[in-house]
């Protein structure tokens, strides 16, 4: 029998779990798709199918649940399908969940000891021809891109078996994903991450190992036509410190933020490091080379709300509230710091660019974004916002108090060039709504609302990140071509 879900803050409002699949093959559209927009908007996220086994539950934690909407001749249909991990079945057979939150050994149940926790709900990308679902503490796992049905594990040929990232990068000038494992020998191994080189076609041409200081969640990480560049952050993974009883994940006071800058066919020995205060920061919206320096623009807050100090202590969301900052790392100077300067400090949380334009220089930026709520996280991030970070022009839209708005994605017109001509897209939950919607926007002009919103007949949980691929675009072709 099915158990009900403790009233937990990411178990309940916007986060509550619907915990059920469905399929609609012509969703309601009010106002009107431009005839210019056709491809597919896919959107992952935690829905877990059954209550955690009395520990705490965490927002990282559900099941991966992936949304996929098909727009075309100004249609919308849409599926949903949970991504069918070994976690996912074996707990399905059992009838109750297993696995401890986020995998921790010490609540597991003995039947899953040794087997691996893979949620796969963190991101959604098309490479290579193939549909992955991601999250970076275990393998991509392929689905079929149009029915979401699950294939497997992606391991490149039994060449990646451990770690794969949230966030690897689509480099489209090249076609080449660009990828890192992080903690690959396991949260108490050794001290390693692994930097992977994926060819356009989705073949595996090169993998590196680099040593850090310590063990992090490392969400992200930052690439540009030359470059790449490894965080090693603050918050710390460590098993010892569980092992005495105190959190495994955790915010190390004072410890400076530590960046390894490495060229992107090189090798460890080529690693530089550069140091600056103390910085959460799991998203960027994009990074570039301009005159010597690597630019990146990021959101980032000195701590995080979302994992305690080492004490177990917890930061408020107002103490850590994400702004777009620009870090320069100056390749050619005798120095070792990374100058930081603000953008925008409005309360953000993931920055998107033109993804074509993706480690290469952009100007427009797109996000969703708070402006009334107390906690973005919990209580939702109730409007989206343009952001041209040459000008500092900024183009708002609020859904209105009490909205939850999921991540504003740019999605460009059928045969568009130029950096942001075309459109930018959310899945909104208005307050107190039992229905969601997928709010469509003219990317350069957000304050006048929607130009289209795509009513589904249910709530639609928040979830973490969406990605847009138009039906002209190489990776739409290569996966989804009839």
């Amino acid at each position: 029998m099915a158990q009900a879900f403790p009233a937990h803050p990411y178990l309940t409002g916007h986060h509550a779990p619907n915990r059920f699949e469905a399929d609609a093959p012509d969703l309601v559209v009010e106002g009107e798709i431009p005839h210019d927009l056709a491809g597919v908007f896919y959107r992952n996220g935690p829905e877990p199918l059954h209550p955690t086994r009395g520990d705490d539950y965490h927002w990282f934690d559900g099941d991966g649940m992936i949304y996929a909407f098909f727009i075309q001749n100004g249609r919308v249909s849409m599926r949903n399908r949970w991504v069918r991990t070994e976690k996912f079945q074996l707990e399905r057979a059992a009838g109750k969940r297993l696995f401890g939150v986020l995998g921790n050994p010490m609540t597991g149940d003995p039947s899953v000891a040794g087997k691996r926790y893979n949620t796969a709900n963190t991101n959604i990308i098309l490479h290579g021809g193939k549909l992955l679902a991601l999250m970076e503490g275990a393998p991509a796992v392929e689905l079929d891109p149009r029915d979401l049905s699950t294939i497997g594990e992606e391991t490149y040929g039994g060449r990646i078996t451990s770690t794969f990232s949230a966030h690897p990068k689509v480099d489209h000038a090249t076609g080449e994903l660009l990828n890192i494992g992080a903690m690959v020998h396991g949260p108490s191994g050794a001290k390693e991450i692994r930097f992977d080189t994926i060819d356009a076609e989705g073949h595996l041409t090169r993998s590196v190992v680099i040593p850090v200081p310590h063990m992090t969640l490392m969400h992200t990480f930052l690439a540009t036509e030359n470059w790449v560049v490894f965080p090693v952050l603050p918050l710390d993974m460590d098993m010892a410190r569980a092992m005495r009883g105190g959190p495994p994940i955790a915010w190390v006071r004072d410890r400076p933020s530590k960046l390894a800058v490495m060229p992107r066919g090189g090798a460890a020995a080529d690693v530089r490091w550069f140091e600056h205060d103390p910085r959460h920061m799991f998203h960027e919206l994009n990074v570039w080379e301009e005159n010597g320096n690597i630019v990146a623009d990021v959101a980032t807050a000195a701590g995080t709300a979302l994992f305690p100090d080492e004490q177990g202590r917890y930061l408020t969301h107002a103490e850590t509230t994400l702004s777009l900052r620009r870090w320069t790392i100056d390749l050619g100077a005798n120095t070792n710091t990374i100058r930081e300067e603000m953008l925008n400090d409005r309360d953000i949380q993931f920055p998107r660019p033109d993804d074509r334009l993706m480690t290469r220089r952009t100007r427009h930026g797109f996000a969703n974004l708070n402006l009334k709520s107390v906690d973005g996280r919990i209580n939702g991030m109730d409007g989206v916002i343009h952001f041209d970070t040459q000008s500092a022009a900024e183009d708002i839209y609020h859904f209105g108090a009490g909205a939850a708005a999921g991540e504003f994605v740019f999605a460009p017109r059928i045969g568009a060039t130029i950096e942001g001509d075309g459109y930018a897209m959310t899945l909104v939950h208005p307050a107190g709504s039992t229905t969601s919607q997928l709010a469509i926007f003219d990317a350069m002009n957000v304050a006048a609302g929607p130009i289209a919103r795509i009513h589904i007949p249910f709530r639609v949980p928040s979830g973490f990140h969406c990605n847009y691929y138009s039906a002209d675009s190489a990776l739409h072709r290569q996966a989804l071509a009839t």
